[in-house]
C-alpha cells in the first residue's frame, strides 16, 4: 500500500468541499502536524499513478493543478493541495 507523508510546517492550500475551485476560495494554509495520505486520499495526481485522480492534461480543473505540479488529498470535508516536492512517497 503507498502512502502520502505531508510534514509538519509544509506550505499547503486548502478548499472545503462544494466550493468551486477559484484561486479565491483556496486558503493559504502551513500543516500543523505530520499528515499521511493513501492512494484512494489522492484527487490531484502530478504523477498519473492513481487510477481515479485527475491527471496532467484531462479536461477538468484539477488538472490544472496537477499540471502545476501538486498533489491533492480529500479528507474530512477538505482538499489539501500541495506542491510535489513536499510530499514524500513510500
Amino acid at each position: 500500500m503507498r502512502a502520502f507523508t505531508i510534514k509538519k510546517g509544509t506550505p499547503a492550500k486548502v478548499i472545503r468541499d462544494g466550493k468551486e475551485w477559484l484561486n479565491d476560495n483556496f486558503v493559504n494554509h502551513t500543516t500543523t502536524k505530520d499528515n499521511m495520505f493513501f492512494i484512494e486520499d489522492m484527487t490531484v495526481d502530478p504523477t498519473g499513478i492513481s487510477k481515479t485522480a485527475c491527471v496532467p492534461g484531462t479536461v477538468v480543473v484539477g488538472s490544472a493543478w496537477a499540471g502545476a505540479g501538486y498533489y491533492g488529498f480529500r479528507k474530512d470535508g477538505y482538499t489539501l493541495l500541495v506542491q510535489f516536492d513536499y510530499v514524500y512517497v513510500s
